[in-house]
């Protein structure tokens, strides 16, 4: 009888997947790693921000924590000595605006730093629960009782977006964008 040891066990079960999945891609490669219905969503919402034209006034960020009821930031909106720091949204700050020199032009490039409510969010599949939703209409909503608190779409997004509310011990939740 034949004794097999459980490394060359482990080593044939992993060629033999690859020839599964290369057989796969070589069959189908057009299909093999593309998205499913993400071009789905002709009539979906999205947001553009033209850089070109923000002069870092900051108003985005005011109506942001007006129309979703933040509190006032510890540096007031008019103040342009924020811009020496970049920042990041956090749980009292769904949108900020970062100032970037530039040597090659003579006016600083703004940039609004917001949720991107992506076509295939990262932040939702890593949501074992599925508290983070990506609507048809095309932002990703963000159901608190659902949410464990695990902050796994803190680590999945790529953009640092989703921001945990510390602050409140009776009901921590993740806090970002709501495409308002």
């Amino acid at each position: 009888m034949m004794k097999i040891h459980r490394r060359d066990f482990i080593k044939s079960t992993a060629v033999a997947g690859g020839s599964l999945l290369l057989w796969g891609l070589i069959k189908n490669p057009t299909e093999a790693f593309a998205a499913q219905g993400v071009n789905s969503r002709p009539d979906g919402w999205a947001m553009l921000t033209d850089s070109t034209r923000c002069i870092g006034c900051r108003r985005c960020e005011a109506a942001c924590n007006e129309t979703n009821d933040l509190p006032a930031p510890e540096v007031p909106f008019e103040d342009r000595y924020i811009f020496e720091e970049k920042r990041r949204t956090e749980a009292e700050a769904y949108t900020v605006v970062n100032r970037y020199e530039n040597p090659d032009w003579k006016n600083p490039v703004y940039r609004k730093i917001q949720c991107n409510h992506c076509a295939e969010p990262a932040c939702a599949s890593a949501c074992l629960v599925g508290a983070l939703k990506k609507s048809p209409e095309g932002p990703v909503v963000y159901y608190e009782n659902l949410c464990l608190g695990c902050r796994y779409c803190m680590t999945a997004c790529p953009f640092y977006i989703p921001a945990f509310e510390y602050f409140d011990a009776g009901s921590p939740s993740i806090r970002k964008c709501t495409m308002c």
